[in-house]
């Protein structure tokens, strides 16, 4: 498989293990899903993503949860349900990793595209604000 650079804003087809599974003990996820990258350290391979979700953000988790404009998810190749980042926590992987997968409209690629930048700085702002208000959590993979 050809996997592309892995920058911040590429939304990527991954095996995202939720912070709560992780804590479960569980290593790997049962649902594969859109995923952005917010960090890259190319020294160390390590990346982090934030997962892409189709559900509504629940009763105290709406800070945390951006939603996608539609006109976005469309440019990218995301369906047209409504999406939503969560912004509390993020997945930790080196790259590549063997929890990246094919996208399923379309094998030969495991990137949805890029976010654009005013999208993608309102992520990581999001993130920032989480980190100083200690409600990102981190699954190491």
């Amino acid at each position: 498989m050809n996997y592309p650079e892995p920058v911040p804003g590429l939304v990527i087809r991954f095996e995202y293990l939720w912070h709560e599974d992780s804590q479960k003990g569980l290593a790997s996820s049962d649902k594969e899903r859109p995923c952005a990258i917010v960090l890259y350290a190319k020294k160390s391979n390590r990346t982090l993503v934030v997962p892409i979700s189709h559900s509504y953000p629940e009763v105290g988790e709406e800070e945390y949860s951006l939603e996608i404009p539609a006109a976005i998810c469309a440019s990218i190749g995301l369906d047209n349900q409504r999406n939503w980042v969560r912004i509390s926590e993020v997945n930790e992987f080196e790259w590549p990793s063997s929890g990246i997968r094919p996208r399923p409209d379309n094998p030969s690629r495991v990137d949805y595209g890029m976010i654009p930048e005013a999208f993608f700085l309102e992520i990581r702002n999001r993130l920032a604000d989480a980190v100083t208000k200690n409600r990102l959590v981190l699954a190491k993979r």
